[in-house]
């Protein structure tokens, strides 16, 4: 079958998609983005939507050099005859996966404002396909910190069906919807996976027609004109075609594309950690990291090393700093109380470097907790830098933002009310270069003295886009977002340029600022705030987050089979108590050494085993598989839940061949068999007791 991809104006829908992609990038580009052709985004000016004029435009193409291998890139762009405003096209194909990445961004070269740029769209495009009988959407739920993160959801695309889904509060995968998305053509065994690459605001609309269904994504809220010399940033937009039979066929190929051009590599390597925490929760008023100080922290360290379970990142969160009212080492300020960057000398008389260079004579790394984007009313930054901040000065400005939407409750706006003493009413304003530039440094300078390897951001802050909104004037609503979003990039980029070896932990109250963006940076190690190791929830995060995104991580909090495997990711954080009675120092020996031999295997291919959709019940079976093409290798996992009666399970495992032999072992006792892949293809698995988890490796012989 054939899938087109055409502009919502037809003049270049001409190529042929398929599952290996664009045949010919550099030709697709040239001929979507050809003078004279309507590309695929829009937007309006002044009212009037850019098909009817972008034609007219003044138009120039050159070819860039790509920061990927395996790619070709272009800078295309539209220029307004008669001002300064022109719109430019930075568009990337990639020959080994057949994506089609674009980023726009507007400027104004003249000396007066533009007009009213509004209704902004980086992709509106249409797929077509004449086998088609309708479309299916395949998407997951965003982040909310309960059992049904990441859920697989699958909505109709027909003729007449609209699907429309937007961010709330400036988070990109908090709540509604994760910005990934798998149209497929019904009956046609071919479809699209679309991304978005934006850490804020975002919308699509995806709307179903006879044999096509268009998409229309973008910016969620634009109203605004440019300054000369303004220059402005707008969402990445991110295409793979596919085709072939088979539910994971487009999944994969993204999964794929994620792991070659979108994940941070140090010496060409993921970020994969087993991490550890240096506290295991302290009784009241000590909260988070609060109480801890070096010598205990050194303490736990080296009870790591006498048990033989050094961690490869040892991972200090919230708390280590002063409070606003200076050292006070009593855990009753709280770690929400942030803006103030310095180490608390009281309980770390000489910083980090101490602890940091044990951890480090050890073979492990250190990564450390900030939160610079909130800032506390009193804290260090809000009072020796007010000028870097946004406030919320006029919540009428709010409730215009929110007229249109039904987002913003009366419980939302009483929350945010200026006289509320309990709440923070600061944001650092990564949106002004000069504040920029002075965190990057700040924060720079800090990790270099303590030994700090690795950098984690939390994001604790429901409706920034509130502080965005009250920094914008009059015709200017979203322009405050966009070098927001783009500084926090810049920001990164700094942080990872100036330690080769660093990596960022992304951590929004779990897991609510993934998108392609972000992932290209950093790797969600506590994809979700859920349950604090509530294995059922751990499953069924990892079975959904999984059709996506190859990386992410969550917590092991016991070394049953259970518990332990439903908090394996390609990433995990051990929450285990070495300094408390009763840890079971070979248990967690054994679920390290499991965890550090399947991990590889989550950056290869995913398979769900047991459907789609809501999977959360607690009498059922759960089961996936992970899958190595390449070597014929891979791993299937299975939790028979705790009221479950059914003793036996059958799954049908993917890219077996039926004629060849398979080493099979089971990994809770050892027991090898010798089999056929057609044994496998149908294969009944046997958990005896429930709750309990059965996991298998196989191997071609």
């Amino acid at each position: 079958m054939t899938l087109l991809l055409a502009a919502i104006m037809p003049a270049w829908a001409e190529t042929s998609l398929n599952r290996i992609g664009v045949e010919n990038p550099e030709r697709w580009i040239k001929t979507t983005f050809a003078k004279g052709a309507v590309p695929p985004f829009s937007f309006k000016l002044d009212g009037v939507s850019s098909d009817k004029f972008i034609r007219s435009w003044r138009y120039s193409i050159s070819k860039t050099t790509a920061q990927d291998a395996n790619a070709v890139q272009y800078s295309i762009i539209y220029k307004e005859p008669k001002s300064g405003l022109q719109v430019r096209a930075l568009v990337t194909g990639f020959t080994d996966t057949g994506a089609i990445e674009w980023l726009l961004r507007f400027s104004n070269s003249g000396s007066a404002n533009t007009g009213i740029i509004s209704d902004v769209k980086t992709a509106d495009f249409t797929l077509k396909d004449k086998g088609a009988s309708g479309y299916m959407l395949r998407r997951l739920r965003g982040s909310n910190a309960d059992i049904h993160d990441f859920e697989v959801v699958e909505e109709s695309l027909n003729a007449g069906d609209t699907v429309h889904l937007a961010t709330r509060g400036g988070r990109s995968s908090d709540i509604i919807s994760m910005p990934f998305f798998n149209i497929t053509a019904k009956g046609a065994d071919c479809g699209l996976v679309y991304a978005i690459g934006w850490s804020g605001n975002w919308r699509s609309v995806f709307t179903g027609g006879k044999s096509s269904c268009r998409i229309e994504s973008g910016l969620k809220d634009a109203h605004f004109y440019i300054e000369p010399g303004e220059d402005i940033r707008t969402p990445m937009a991110c295409v793979l075609p596919w085709s072939g039979s088979g539910l994971m066929t487009g999944h994969n190929a993204f999964r794929r594309h994620v792991m070659a051009h979108h994940s941070h590599k140090v010496d060409g390597k993921p970020w994969t950690p087993l991490c550890a925490g240096l506290d295991y929760g302290d009784p009241s008023p000590c909260n988070e990291y609060t109480c801890l100080t070096d010598l205990l922290a050194r303490g736990i360290v080296m009870r790591h090393k006498q048990l033989d379970i050094m961690p490869e990142v040892f991972w200090l969160d919230a708390g280590w700093y002063e409070p606003p009212t200076g050292p006070v080492f009593n855990g009753q300020f709280g770690w929400p109380a942030v803006g103030t960057w310095v180490v608390d000398r009281e309980r770390y008389p000489d910083g980090f470097i101490n602890m940091s260079n044990l951890m480090h004579s050890y073979g492990a790394q250190f990564m450390v907790w900030f939160e610079p984007e909130r800032v506390t009313l009193g804290s260090k930054f809000a009072t020796e830098h007010p000028e870097y901040m946004l406030h919320l000065v006029d919540l009428s400005v709010v409730k215009d933002v929110y007229k249109m939407s039904d987002s913003l409750t009366a419980d939302m706006i009483e929350a945010y009310r200026l006289d509320r003493p309990d709440r923070e009413r600061m944001v650092f304003n990564l949106a002004d270069d000069q504040a920029r530039d002075f965190l990057c440094r700040y924060i720079g300078d800090l990790m270099e003295a303590n030994g700090i390897d690795h950098y984690r951001q939390d994001f604790n802050l429901d409706f920034v886009d509130l502080y965005w909104a009250a920094a914008d004037g009059s015709d200017r609503r979203g322009v405050t977002e966009m070098k927001y979003i783009e500084g926090l990039y810049k920001y990164w980029d700094y942080l990872l340029n100036r330690f080769p070896g660093m990596s960022i932990d992304n951590c929004a109250s779990g897991g609510r600022r993934i998108d392609l963006e972000t992932i290209s940076r950093s790797v969600p190690l506590w994809r979700t705030d859920y349950g604090y190791g509530e294995p059922l929830g751990y499953q069924c995060q990892t079975y959904g987050i999984n059709m996506f995104l190859p990386q992410s991580g969550t917590a092991c909090y016991n070394t049953d089979f259970y518990t332990s495997r439903s908090g394996y990711s390609s990433a995990m954080v051990a929450h285990i108590p070495v300094l408390q009675g009763g840890y079971d120092a070979a248990g967690i020996r054994r679920v390290y050494d499991e965890f550090k031999a399947v991990r590889e295997y989550f950056l290869k291919d995913f398979y769900p085993l047991s459907g789609l959709g809501d999977v959360t019940g607690t009498d059922r079976w759960l089961a996936y598989q992970l899958d190595d093409p390449e070597t014929a290798t891979g791993y299937v996992f299975a939790f028979r839940r705790p009221d479950c009666e059914e003793k036996t399970y059958s799954v049908d495992l993917h890219g077996m061949v039926p004629a060849e032999r398979y080493l099979l072992v089971n990994c809770n006792t050892g027991d090898r068999l010798d089999v056929l892949g057609a044994d496998l293809q149908h294969f009944t698995i046997t958990i005896e007791d429930a709750p309990d988890s059965i996991l298998y490796r196989y191997e071609k012989n």
